[in-house]
C-alpha cells in the first residue's frame, strides 16, 4: 500500500469472466495478485478524469488527432495534448545478451531486466515526465528467463515508485535459444514540466557519472553511474534546466544531438579527465545544464562522480 493511500476496505464488484481472465492472466505475469491489478487499474482510470476534467465513458472517448501534437527529440516521441498535458514514450531492445545457451554475452536474466528498466526510465524521467507504465515483449518462455527478467524490471521500477503498470508477453510456442526483449516505457507531465529545450545561455554543461559499456557497468562503484533515482531527483530540481542521456554515441554524440535539435552552440572544456567518444552504454551517464552559481548545489544533490564538460554559448 502506498504512503498516505489510507486504510483500504472491502468492496464487492461484479467483472465479466473474460475481464477476470484477463486480470489474472496480469497478475500472473507480473507476480502480484488480482486486487493490485485492479488498483493499478483504477490508478489510471482516475489520472485520466483528472485530466480531461471531469466523468466519461471511456467507451465513446475519442481524442482527434488535431488535439494532439507529436514530436521527437532524440529517440523520444513527445505528445502534447491541448489541455496542456504531455506524454513521453521511450523504447530499446536487446538480443542476444542474457542467460540463454547461445546467448553471445552471458548474464542473469534479473540484472538483464534491471539494466533494460533502466535505460527507458532514465530516458523518460531526463525529460522531466515520470514514468507510468513499461510494456515488455520478450523472445523467451515465461519460466524461468521471463520471471527473471521481469523480476529486475519490477525491482529497477520500485526504486523510483513512480510505476502503476507493468505489462508484457512472453514466447510460449516456440523453443528459443537466445534471449530477446524489447521494452517501452510511458511518462506523463504537464508540458511546461519538460525539461527539454531548456537550456540558458552561459549554462554549464556537467556530466554526472562516468562512460561505462559491457562488463565495465557489471563491476562499476555505485558512486561511478548514475541510477535511476538519481536522475528522478534531477528532473525534480528547478535548477537543473535539461537532462540528457548518454548512451552509446557518448557524450559528444548526446553534446551534438543537442546542438542538432535545439540548436544550441557550445564550448567544450580543454581539459577533462573523462573520454567524450566513449559508449555510456545503458545511460550510465547523464548531462544536465545548470547555472554556474547552482553548482554546489547539484554535487550536494547527486552524489556522483562530476565533470564539467562545457558552457551553452
Amino acid at each position: 500500500m502506498r504512503k498516505g493511500a489510507g486504510k483500504m476496505e472491502p468492496i464487492n464488484i461484479r467483472i465479466p469472466k473474460v475481464k477476470i481472465q484477463k486480470i489474472d492472466e496480469i497478475a500472473a505475469r507480473n507476480g502480484i495478485t488480482r486486487s493490485e491489478v485492479i488498483r493499478h487499474a483504477l490508478t489510471i482510470y482516475f489520472q485520466l478524469l483528472e485530466n480531461l476534467g471531469g466523468f466519461i465513458d471511456l467507451r465513446t472517448l475519442k481524442i482527434s488527432p488535431n488535439e494532439i501534437s507529436t514530436s521527437k527529440y532524440g529517440d523520444l516521441v513527445i505528445m502534447k495534448l491541448k489541455n496542456g498535458q504531455a506524454f513521453v514514450l521511450a523504447n530499446t531492445s536487446s538480443g542476444g545478451i542474457g542467460p540463454k545457451k547461445e546467448d553471445v554475452v552471458k548474464l542473469d536474466g534479473i540484472l538483464l531486466g534491471r539494466l533494460m528498466a533502466r535505460t527507458v526510465l532514465i530516458k523518460v524521467l531526463s525529460s522531466g515526465a515520470q514514468p507510468m507504465v513499461l510494456v515488455v515483449n520478450l523472445s523467451v518462455e515465461f519460466f524461468p528467463t521471463g520471471s527473471q527478467i521481469f523480476q529486475g524490471i519490477r525491482e529497477e521500477a520500485y526504486k523510483i515508485k513512480a510505476l502503476e503498470i507493468l505489462e508484457g508477453h512472453t514466447e510460449e510456442n516456440i523453443k528459443t535459444n537466445q534471449t530477446g526483449i524489447g521494452i517501452t516505457a510511458l511518462g506523463t507531465c504537464m508540458e511546461k514540466e519538460l525539461k527539454i529545450g531548456k537550456s540558458l545561455k552561459n549554462d554549464l554543461i556537467v556530466a554526472l557519472g562516468e562512460p561505462k559499456v559491457g562488463y565495465e557497468v557489471l563491476k562499476a562503484s555505485a558512486r561511478s553511474i548514475v541510477m535511476v533515482e538519481d536522475v528522478q531527483k534531477l528532473s525534480k530540481m528547478g535548477v537543473v534546466h535539461e537532462i540528457i542521456p548518454v548512451g552509446h554515441a557518448g557524450i559528444k554524440g548526446s553534446l551534438e544531438m543537442m546542438q542538432s535539435i535545439s540548436g544550441y552552440r557550445y564550448k567544450i572544456e580543454p581539459e577533462m579527465d573523462v573520454d567524450i567518444e566513449k559508449s555510456a552504454g545503458p545511460s550510465t551517464v547523464v548531462l544536465a545544464t545548470v547555472e554556474e552559481e547552482n553548482m554546489e548545489m547539484l554535487k550536494k544533490a547527486v552524489k556522483k562522480h562530476v565533470q564539467v564538460i562545457g558552457r551553452i554559448l
